[in-house]
């Protein structure tokens, strides 16, 4: 299970989340492993997906796609064949392995990036996913803060930064400070930590 934290003020975008997965093996039995869930998707746009463990596969796919196309694409474009992409890929995975596990039955997607010609601050986020399995992939409303799970507390904690106008160091330190706090109290949550950030400039991971 991801956790996973997103949030853009006038500074940037601010992605992080932890690294711990779940698969299952022919016995159904649960192995704990880790995988980077945070990619680059173009110079300035980038994804974050958690939920069902095959999420990390699609967001590559998606990366390939996006890296065939003829020119450069904004967020707002990404989205159009993003959603059946993954949609897609997410049918044929259920049609060849059968519904998750309960409880991994959730898959999303945040695609986030800096939108030139959108008004400011030109910073979005884009939320794709589904609960119970179904289909096809939807578009979630959301505003400048995502946690994912959901914890109120820290959704107040970003959403009063941000506002506050935080500088993006701040943020990354506030979102590392809750990663190792959900680390210490669930297993499912676990390090490494993998943060990035988008501004002007373009998409950069960071290193804490």
């Amino acid at each position: 299970m991801t956790q996973a934290l997103a949030g853009f003020n006038e500074h940037g975008i601010v992605l992080a989340t932890d690294s711990r997965a779940t698969r299952f093996d022919a016995g159904g039995q649960p192995e704990v492993f880790n995988v980077s869930k945070l990619f680059a998707l173009n110079r300035r746009c980038g994804i974050l997906s958690g939920g069902a463990g095959v999420s990390v596969s699609l967001s590559l796919a998606l990366r390939r796609q996006i890296a065939r196309h003829a020119g450069p694409l904004e967020l707002e474009e990404m989205e159009e064949f993003a959603l059946p992409l993954l949609s897609q890929g997410y049918g044929r995975h259920l049609e060849t392995h059968g519904p998750e596990a309960e409880g991994f039955r959730r898959i999303y997607f945040i695609l986030a990036g800096y939108v030139p010609t959108s008004p400011p601050p030109h910073f979005k986020m884009i939320l794709l996913g589904s609960e119970e399995n179904e289909l096809p992939l939807r578009r979630m409303l959301t505003g400048n803060v995502l946690v994912m799970p959901r914890n109120l507390g820290m959704e107040m904690r970003l959403f009063k930064a941000l506002s506050q106008g935080a500088d993006l160091e701040e943020v990354l330190h506030l979102s590392q400070d809750f990663l190792e706090k959900m680390a210490a109290i669930k297993e499912e949550v676990g390090p490494p930590f993998h943060y990035a950030t988008i501004t002007s400039r373009g998409y950069q991971p960071i290193i804490l």
